[in-house]
Parts: structure tokens; C-alpha cells; sequence
């Protein structure tokens, strides 16, 4: 399990993304461009993680088109993700997203603090230990 979090000014961290084996984890517009990832990657368990850049991966797309179509539809997973994400934290109530959550990452709470699902969800802790409060 990896998470994929930002350093405001204040230095609060921020979660973006939960990463859940077997994934690919990082910035997909960083790998695209060839430009540093302003995100942060943590390893919340432990994790065999494996590295390559994009010259090796268009390289390898070049002689597989399995593998190129395999990557849109990792691209085209993530995109739809993200984007079902920024809809949630948009439109939903906190409650409503910690069940979309849940349904979501039926594990994690059990293995990450609970501080790292809150900003995941834009909420404090103290307004998640409320709504896990309300469930029981």
C-alpha cells in the first residue's frame, strides 16, 4: 500500500491517492512529460516495488502492442478514477464519500491511521471519528 500525498506551505499533508498492490504507483502526467513529480510516495506497508522510466516503456510499447494497449487502459482506469474522485469531493457529503470509501478500499482502514483516510477524504480526523461514531 502506497500513498500519494502533497506539502502545502503550512506543511499539512495532503493525500491524493491510495495505491493498492498490484498497482502502478507515481504521477502518471510526471512519466508523460519527463518532469519531476511534485508528489510524494509512501510506502504505508511493506512493498516490492519495481522502476523504470517512459524511454524503456515506449520502448517496449514499440515491439508489444499488447503492452501499448494495456497501458491506455491503464491510463484511461486512472483517468476515469481521478476524475470520479474530484466529482465525489465536489458533490458528496462527507458520509456519503467515507461509504464510496469504503466500498472502494474494503482493507485499508484496518492497515493505515485513521488521519491518512481523513485527508483523503478532505475532512479532519475528529470529523471522521464522528461519522464512524454515527455508523455503530
Amino acid at each position: 500500500m502506497v500513498r500519494s500525498f502533497y506539502t502545502n506551505s503550512e506543511g499539512q499533508e495532503l493525500n491524493k491517492n491510495f495505491f493498492v498492490a498490484p498497482a502502478f504507483i507515481g504521477a502518471y502526467s510526471s512519466l508523460i512529460t519527463q518532469t519531476p513529480n511534485k508528489l510524494a510516495q509512501q510506502a504505508l506497508t511493506n512493498c516490492i516495488i519495481w522502476e523504470t522510466d517512459y524511454a524503456n516503456i515506449k520502448q517496449l510499447y514499440d515491439v508489444c502492442a499488447d503492452l501499448e494497449r494495456l497501458g491506455r487502459l491503464v491510463a484511461e482506469y486512472y483517468f476515469v478514477e481521478k476524475e470520479m474522485r474530484e466529482v465525489n469531493l465536489l458533490n458528496l457529503e462527507a458520509k456519503e464519500y467515507y461509504k464510496i470509501f469504503q466500498q472502494q478500499y474494503p482493507t485499508l482502514e484496518q492497515q493505515i491511521p485513521q488521519y491518512h483516510i481523513a485527508s483523503f477524504l478532505g475532512i479532519s480526523p475528529t470529523q471522521l471519528s464522528r461519522i464512524r461514531a454515527e455508523k455503530t
